[in-house]
């Protein structure tokens, strides 16, 4: 049977992403301020670099709807410590695989820019003005051989950047037989670009011709045993058609690992590893917080144990959004018990601290509690040390800056 056209819609979409569940209070204006790690903000951040410091792979997760400014923020000073101070020496973001590859080959040439390394890492958060630090940071990392970048997302057309949307499709259909690859390249083009009019629709026979290029496609270059990269986009694309066309998230999770498995592999031996994604991908399990889906991280960790660490972050109060058309959303007020209230009154005897670090040993001892770790819009009640194994708890969230264009 064909596959829908409402389903590869929605693919396109989301898949792995939509976790919206319910309304919150819009803010008319939230004015952004950039605020410095104070000393206990720092020191906490510290605490979780020692917990991790020893791992072989630790995911630094956000907000399944990537609008938390100070996570942002948060998240890329994490990233300096543990690369500077703990030897990491790969990081593979939630972003598109292809372009990842693309910036591995400009990066041997001599000739990546700042900008590859955004189109690479994911323009969902270099949008952001709280972001704006790690390009720079790992474009020098790069050149300098201290830090391996990749992509892990199979999706093409989420958010396609200037490869994605330009050169992916020609250099996919450059193994086809040259009566088929003006003619694929332009199917694929169209797709990535989300080209589709009256004149073009997506409908069932669009879907069967792109689906039978990538096919081909696939078939030529697992049979010339060149590029390897080549061979492994065209697999990354069949499996993007097949989570679509099906409209099965859990195969974008298993392709996930799959390629984060893939780099570590090719990657010199003992390279540690960052993984930049949402919470909802990296978790151990999601024990009913989120939509039933077998996560990224409940293979990481089978393999692994506790040799990988996921880090989550959540919010006590404030506001998140990616900005442009739509208005911050303000977190709703945590009930009495929930353990973003519990983690950050702990210490508060001591010194009123904006953030404070839960390792999994405080998590345990915390119990079922609610929170919101993987989405701001829905709180769960649930035993976090089995779904985390550490957790940023801010005392105010913020939405994302836009970058001025």
């Amino acid at each position: 049977m064909a596959p829908t056209v409402k389903a590869l819609r929605l693919a396109r979409l989301c898949l792995g992403l939509c976790l919206c569940v319910a309304p919150m209070l819009s803010m008319a204006q939230v004015v952004p301020q950039r605020v410095p790690f104070d000393r206990r903000a720092s020191a906490e951040l510290d605490r979780l670099v020692r917990d991790v410091c020893r791992r072989d792979i630790v995911v630094l997760g956000e907000d399944a709807n990537h609008g938390g400014g100070r996570t942002l923020e948060i998240k890329v000073e994490l990233v300096k410590r543990l690369v500077e101070r703990c030897g990491f020496g790969g990081i593979v973001f939630e972003s598109s695989m292809y372009a990842a590859l693309d910036l591995e080959r400009r990066l041997a040439q001599g000739d990546a820019t700042e900008a590859d390394i955004v189109d690479a890492t994911g323009q969902l958060w270099f949008r952001a003005q709280e972001a704006q630090p790690l390009p720079p940071f790992l474009l020098q990392a790069a050149r300098d051989g201290r830090l391996r970048i990749g992509g892990m997302d199979i999706q093409p057309v989420a958010r396609p950047g200037r490869y994605t949307g330009s050169r992916l499709a020609s250099e996919l259909a450059s193994v086809l037989d040259a009566s088929r690859q003006a003619a694929c390249a332009a199917e694929i083009q169209r797709h990535n670009r989300d080209a589709y009019d009256d004149a073009h629709p997506l409908d069932d026979a669009a879907q069967a011709r792109l689906r039978a290029c990538i096919d081909a496609v696939r078939e030529a270059a697992a049979a010339s045993g060149g590029d390897t990269a080549l061979a492994r986009m065209a697999e990354a694309y069949g499996r993007y058609l097949d989570m679509a066309m099906a409209g099965d998230g859990d195969v974008r999770e298993r392709a996930m690992f799959d390629l984060l498995m893939w780099h570590r592999e090719r990657w010199p031996p003992g390279t540690k590893l960052l993984v930049w994604c949402a919470t909802v991908h990296g978790a151990r399990a999601l024990h009913n917080v989120a939509p039933a889906m077998r996560p990224m991280g409940a293979d990481l960790h089978a393999r692994f144990g506790r040799r990988a660490a996921v880090i989550g972050f959540t919010a006590l109060s404030g506001a998140f959004g990616q900005g442009g058309e739509n208005p911050p959303l303000r977190l709703r007020e945590a009930p009495p018990l929930a353990l973003e209230v519990r983690a950050l009154e702990a210490r508060a005897s001591e010194e009123p601290g904006e953030l404070g670090y839960l390792d999994a040993k405080r998590l345990a001892r915390m119990g079922v509690a609610s929170a919101r770790p993987i989405n701001y819009r829905s709180v769960h009640a649930a035993d976090w040390s089995k779904i985390l194994d550490g957790l940023l708890v801010l005392r105010e969230e913020r939405p994302i800056t836009p970058v001025a264009r």
